[in-house]
């Protein structure tokens, strides 16, 4: 991998480490030594669906049970609470009522896996209550809620972790500290282009994420991710957002429509179609629970309440000048992306295959060309795992606290601020036709 003086590689970090447990743990070579275990923390997470479940509850208790003891689990439909309940194999109660919970089980920290929508709410109210918290992103939905967690947060002196697992792929850390080594020289502007396949795409819009009340839109939900990764690479936040959405293929564009899959009677010539009853999983904490609220997880693609985007053009320039250029298209024949950075002194590359009809060389082709030289290809590591292989490594940082190098800390709440505000700004963008300052929706980023 390339470098320069004053800069880190993966190869650095290896050279640091020395805990062979840890290494073991991160097989996407990211291995550093851990730091002493504490005493096992009281942990507690609200929100039981999939992300809730696995992600934060089988794969911690998997992986961590020496370092968190599972005290409760919390969400408003009990039914689904039960079940994971089961699924894990836990000894904690089960509860509704997130304050209860709290109250009779005395957590010391908290993570937040409910509808977008609602994780400021519960932020806050942890935070009030001394905990830590870690919170899948989007941190927030709209400024307000965004103003509301940073004062929480500097007001109780504990720690929110926004859960970027993103940045930990091995690809994302390649691009990162290809970057640092001055390789490209002074990024000027970025080209950024994210494809969501007709098969995971389409899925937000079967599910509650259809919703702007919900979601904030794939603008904040999805989108998030990659405005976080490009803060990051940029070291970066945004200034100027101006954007373009239109709900092109989806909701209210569909010739016939019903309110779910199943029982649905066009089902023979839909190609969205998605027969959940041969997913058990599904079934049973999704289907099997909607007596509780109502809610179906799959949900027509075409129903007339769609009000988010599925079409999107954004212009951001960040506060150290650097201009990007970013699309989402969410009814794509393949999924991945392709971004490029253009810099003073050449031009780096990025195509990434996650889905797609034919068999790439490799899953993620990264290369470098000189300005007066030639292009080269930068190696790439193995990925093993959830989201690149960055699910390991961000549950490990977060239970098995380690130094690292700089780059490779834990996002926290200005990063996860920072990301969901180019978004926000870019609905309000389009929304009223103008472009938007971060500044005017939460100072001082």
């Amino acid at each position: 991998m390339l470098r320069s003086e004053g800069t880190f590689t993966r190869r650095d970090v290896l050279k640091a480490g020395g805990a062979a447990a840890v290494a073991t743990l991160l097989p996407t070579g990211l291995g550093f030594a851990a730091g002493p275990r504490r005493a096992r923390r009281r942990y507690a997470i609200v929100g039981t669906g999939g992300r809730g479940s696995s992600m934060w509850g089988a794969s911690v208790l998997a992986n961590h049970g020496d370092a968190v003891e599972l005290v409760g689990l919390c969400d408003v439909n009990r039914k689904r609470a039960e079940l994971v309940h089961r699924r894990l194999g836990a000894s904690c109660p089960v509860f509704t009522d997130f304050d209860r919970m709290c109250d009779e089980t005395k957590p010391e920290l908290l993570t937040v896996t409910t509808v977008d929508a609602t994780h400021s709410d519960y932020i806050v109210r942890g935070l009030g209550r001394g905990l830590d918290v870690i919170t899948e992103k989007p941190m927030v939905t709209d400024e307000a809620q965004c103003r509301a967690v940073l004062e929480a947060e500097k007001k109780s002196g504990r720690k929110l972790t926004v859960a970027f697992n993103y940045r930990f792929a091995p690809k994302h850390v390649t691009i990162k500290e290809t970057l640092m080594s001055g390789a490209i020289g002074e990024v000027k502007s970025v080209d950024f282009a994210w494809y969501l396949d007709v098969h995971h795409g389409a899925d937000y819009f079967r599910r509650w994420h259809r919703l702007r009340k919900n979601s904030g839109s794939l603008l904040v939900h999805k989108a998030s991710h990659h405005f976080d990764l490009v803060n990051w690479w940029l070291d970066s936040g945004p200034a100027d957002v101006v954007a373009f959405g239109s709900l092109r293929h989806y909701g209210k564009n569909g010739t016939f429509r019903h309110t779910n899959c199943r029982g649905c009677p066009h089902q023979a010539k839909c190609p969205y179609f998605w027969d959940m009853t041969k997913d058990r999983g599904s079934m049973e904490l999704y289907a099997d629970c909607e007596s509780e609220d109502g809610y179906l997880r799959d949900g027509c693609v075409f129903r007339e309440d769609v009000d988010i985007f599925d079409t999107m053009n954004l212009a951001v320039r960040y506060a150290n000048g650097v201009q990007m250029s970013y699309s989402l298209n969410a009814c794509m024949p393949f999924e991945g992306y392709r971004i490029a950075f253009n810099g003073t002194l050449g031009r780096l590359e990025v195509r990434d295959h996650e889905r797609q009809p034919w068999k790439p060389d490799a899953e993620t082709e990264i290369f470098l060309t000189r300005n007066f030289g030639a292009r080269e290809a930068v190696k790439v590591g193995p990925a093993v795992g959830g989201h690149g292989g960055g699910d390991d490594v961000l549950r490990a940082l977060v239970f098995a606290p380690t130094p690292v190098p700089d780059h490779l800390r834990l996002p926290d709440s200005r990063a996860g601020a920072r990301s969901c505000l180019t978004g926000i700004a870019a609905r309000k963008s389009i929304d009223e036709g103008r472009v938007v300052r971060i500044e005017e929706l939460v100072a001082g980023l």
